[in-house]
């Protein structure tokens, strides 16, 4: 008897009619959702979601351009349990671009499991027309500056300028990058608005995450992204 394995019966809707399917009692549970994570993973896995949050519409990360994936990120987040998570000693690469005629201080900002659940930050100097890569732990989530708080400085100009965070969106593990990889971070001129404010000279910070996401369309929503998730 206890080595039987439990079984349920599903009853699932296809396009065809009704299909009867069977799945151990584990898997579906994982499948829909609902065992929730625990420890460690619990608290990346709150995180991931506020800061998805943030993602789209009127000052969020992105802005407009984000709306599609503001609506359906955080139950795709991913961090269910502990194997999603960073493996201990795992590192990623993050190269930042500064275009603009000043050095400029990167506050370059990351939540690794293998330091908790809180947000660690690492300042690195860029020279004016410069590129610098910098190793870090490889992290669940990174970004510039505040990782929930769209509009806060992400860089700061030798002058004391600050430059905002608002189009560098943060990127996620498993979804963005994966570990070993590099991500990238470019100040610049915003010569064709993509914040929308009219402004085509003042400078703007943009992330690989962001210029993955306006590739993929999210303004038309998840389904470019969705089919890459599903190996189509």
């Amino acid at each position: 008897m206890n080595s039987m394995k439990k079984i349920l019966i599903g009853v699932v809707f296809s396009s065809s009619g009704l299909v009867l399917g069977a799945c151990s009692v584990g898997g579906l549970e994982s499948l829909l959702n609902l065992i929730g994570p625990t420890g460690l993973t619990a608290g990346i896995a709150s995180k991931a979601e506020a800061v998805a949050r943030q993602m789209g519409g009127p000052g969020g990360f992105g802005g407009e351009m984000m709306d599609g994936f503001a609506g359906h990120m955080p139950q795709h987040m991913g961090f269910h349990n502990e194997t999603n998570l960073v493996e201990p000693g795992g590192t990623m690469m993050v190269g930042m671009s500064n275009e603009s005629g000043q050095d400029c201080v990167f506050h370059l900002t990351y939540v690794t499991s293998q330091m908790g659940a809180n947000e660690q930050t690492l300042d690195v100097t860029v020279p004016a027309g410069g590129d610098v890569t910098v190793q870090m732990p490889c992290s669940e989530i990174m970004g510039m500056g505040s990782l929930e708080m769209p509009g806060q400085p992400g860089c700061h100009l030798a002058d004391g300028q600050p430059v905002d965070n608002t189009m560098a969106v943060p990127g996620f593990m498993g979804m963005d990058y994966s570990c070993g990889d590099e991500q990238i971070f470019r100040l610049m001129a915003d010569a064709i608005d993509l914040d929308g404010d009219g402004d085509h000279q003042e400078l703007i910070i943009i992330s690989q995450a962001m210029e993955q996401h306006m590739q993929s369309g999210f303004r038309m929503g998840m389904g470019p992204m969705m089919g890459r998730m599903m190996g189509g």
